[in-house]
């Protein structure tokens, strides 16, 4: 079993940005950390064609989850990669993502077996998003944290427990699912679905509320490992300090979200 994986969760129209993600693996994954790609089912032989080389799954191979929400379904589906049995801990990475500079299992892994957390009050970003008229007070991780951790009966500083890629353990999913949740009666959906009529769940606020209430694995707290322009005011704003270069000293790697971005990849750099 391996003690990380880069995971990649995909499907057939975001083949180009999920093909330069990998493309900038190879460029500088120095420790070859495996990478396994998950798609949607009818795009499995698109992506077996295209990436010969790489371990593909079908969703359906981890979950069968028939959520018709794109953004909602993808969550069921990286939130259940223990299924799989194949590692201890995963970075999961968004096709939106991009490599910058090289990495190492040390970058992700405290000892052999513990994964950092991804555990911060990200200051920085909510100052950000007070500059281009966003209430930080209403800002999403923190709306999701809100609906999320009555659950758990947690308390205390509203952690953000992102941004993407995120860093897991797959003892911790585990035993939230088949363990807190079986004695409880329900399923990942049904807990999924409850946040969901209050605001829009975030598997990252889940995994990081559960892990504060259970205390599975020891906490190393980390910021996130890329930097991400969430917003295109947010790019905007920052763009005239936008330089690879620099932010190869501080992040590993990159993200213009796929929800606002339609550029020309790369034409920023």
């Amino acid at each position: 079993m391996h003690s990380l994986i880069l995971f990649i969760k995909t499907y057939r129209p975001d083949f180009e940005r999920a093909n330069n993600l990998i493309r900038s693996i190879e460029k500088h994954n120095k420790d070859e950390i495996p990478v396994i790609i998950s798609v949607n089912d009818e795009d499995f032989d698109f992506f077996k064609d295209k990436l010969k080389e790489y371990n593909i799954y079908k969703d359906s191979d981890i979950i069968i989850a028939d959520n018709k929400d794109g953004w909602r379904y993808q969550q069921i589906v990286k939130s259940h990669v223990y299924r799989l049995n194949i590692c201890e801990n995963y970075l999961c990475i968004d096709s939106d993502s991009e490599f910058i500079k090289d990495f190492h299992y040390s970058d992700f892994l405290y000892d052999e077996s513990t994964p950092y957390t991804i555990m911060h009050e990200s200051k920085p970003f909510l100052e950000t998003m007070e500059n281009i008229q966003l209430d930080s007070e209403n800002i999403f991780f923190k709306e999701a944290l809100r609906a999320t951790r009555p659950l758990f009966g947690n308390k205390g500083k509203e952690w953000d427990y992102g941004p993407s890629p995120y860093l897991w353990s797959c003892k911790v999913w585990n035993h939230f699912i088949e363990v807190y949740l079986k004695q409880q009666n329900k399923t990942f959906i049904d807990f999924f679905n409850e946040i969901d009529k209050v605001t829009s769940p975030s598997e990252c606020v889940i995994y990081g509320e559960y892990l504060l209430k259970s205390k599975l694995i020891d906490i190393y707290p980390v910021e996130g490992f890329f930097k991400v322009y969430h917003y295109e005011k947010q790019y905007r704003l920052e763009k005239k300090f936008h330089n690879i270069e620099k932010l190869k000293k501080i992040y590993l790697g990159v993200i213009f979200q796929s929800n606002w971005e339609k550029r020309k990849r790369f034409g920023l750099f």
